[in-house]
Order: C-alpha cells, then structure tokens, then sequence
C-alpha cells in the first residue's frame, strides 16, 4: 500500500520523521506560553492525517499526548488502525471523517489543545476542532511553518 509519494528511506526520514519532530518544539513552547496545564496533558488532532503524519510520529515521541488523527480516506485509516494495534500505541484513537462534519460533533467540537493540518483543512475548519479560549488553543497549518511537501 503506498500512502506517500516518498519511497527512498532516507527521504522518508528527512521529509517526515525529521520534518514532523521539528514541529514539537514550536507546538510545545506555544503550549506552555498559553496554558496552566501540564504539557503531558495535550490533546492534538492530526488533520487529514494521511499516513499519520506528523500525528503517529508525535505519539511515539510524546506517549503522555492523546493524539487522534483524523482522516477521511477509508484505505489510509484502515493503515492507521493497523499501525496503532502492531505498535501497541494507547494514546492514538483514528477516527474516520471529514474535519468539517466532526467539527460540529459535540464529541469532538472544541474538545482539542492543539490542530495541526499540513495543508489540508481551512483555518475555519481547525478552528472549531479546538477549544474556544484561543488563548490557550494552538493550531499550526503545517505549509505555513515547514513548506509543502
């Protein structure tokens, strides 16, 4: 099953393992500048997840975050729950859906710390996926920061 377009390993690292563990420094500096909760109590949403990047690589590096990575292609989450159950990974959920509609769910509608997307979902989108008080909410539209890839 070929999720990416990247098929050389050191590709693959390079342009998504390395890109996704440089996104941890900006999300968690954010986070401690904007909240009084510990940084291990995260909640991210991986937007239009795709192969799980950079959701799974953050719940490998960060193992107290709750990730959950959200994605609409039934191929790719059927990848997803096949790489969470062979990894043993508690703290993913997969959850199979369009940000636009899950956002106006109550069970995921500002229920998340942070949203990241790399160029996926409009900032509207993202937006009702986090929590209201902005002030403590971070979203990182991913092409912003680190480039389309």
């Amino acid at each position: 099953m070929n999720l990416t377009a990247v098929t050389d390993v050191d590709e693959v690292m390079e342009r998504h393992i390395k890109d996704s563990l440089a996104m941890l420094p900006p999300i968690q500096d954010s986070y401690i500048s904007r909240s009084n909760s510990s940084i291990d109590s995260i909640k991210l949403v991986d937007v239009g997840t795709g192969a799980g990047l950079p959701g799974l690589v953050f719940a490998i590096a960060c193992p107290a975050w709750k990730v959950t990575l959200l994605e609409s292609m039934n191929k790719r989450c059927d990848f997803l729950e096949h790489a969470v159950s062979v990894t043993g990974l508690s703290n993913v959920e997969v959850v199979r859906g369009r940000a636009e509609n899950l956002g106006q769910n109550v069970t995921f509608r500002e229920k998340f710390d942070v949203a990241v997307a790399r160029a996926v979902a409009e900032m509207r989108i993202l937006e009702v996926l986090v929590s209201i008080d902005f002030q403590r909410s971070i979203v990182f539209l991913w092409f912003v920061l680190v480039g389309c890839s």
